[in-house]
């Protein structure tokens, strides 16, 4: 495993524990990270986000289950682990995404990141009267044999 890989999986497994020095040790000048969210470009941009997202959350970690590394192109697969006082009382939630990782190989740097994920899953359910809709929702395309079905 490339060690750009390596640091990424130890910065992800605290996210909260992250700081500048460490991102900037992970990301390029001119990291491009991608969400379903935010398009961020720099590695300034990048630590602000950093602050950012993890100011309300309790906890926030990755556990990486698969790695499909090829040439400067990765894939990482994941389980994250949070708590969000907003989100079902704080308790302990899971989201599984992936990401799309490319490494500059010049300087071992993440100079692309992009994470894959059910917005819906994360967030929305998770809030009381929005969830209980969406999870109506799911249920009744479930069960009609989809939105083609």
């Amino acid at each position: 495993m490339s060690q750009a890989l390596t640091r990424l999986k130890a910065l992800y497994a605290d996210f909260l524990a992250a700081d500048a020095r460490s991102i900037a040790d992970l990301y390029a000048a001119d990291i491009v990270f991608r969400d379903p969210v935010h398009e961020i470009v720099g590695l300034e941009a990048m630590q602000a986000y950093f602050t950012g997202v993890s100011t309300n959350l309790r906890e926030c970690r990755f556990e990486f289950d698969r790695v499909v590394e090829g040439g400067t192109w990765h894939s990482l697969w994941w389980t994250m682990h949070y708590r969000h006082p907003k989100l079902k009382n704080g308790a302990p939630l899971q989201l599984r995404g992936a990401s799309i990782i490319c490494i500059d190989p010049e300087i071992d740097r993440v100079s692309f990141h992009e994470d894959v994920y059910d917005l819906g899953a994360m967030i929305y359910e998770q809030v009381p009267l929005l969830g209980a809709v969406i999870r109506q929702i799911k249920q009744r395309l479930g069960t009609s044999g989809g939105a083609c079905g």
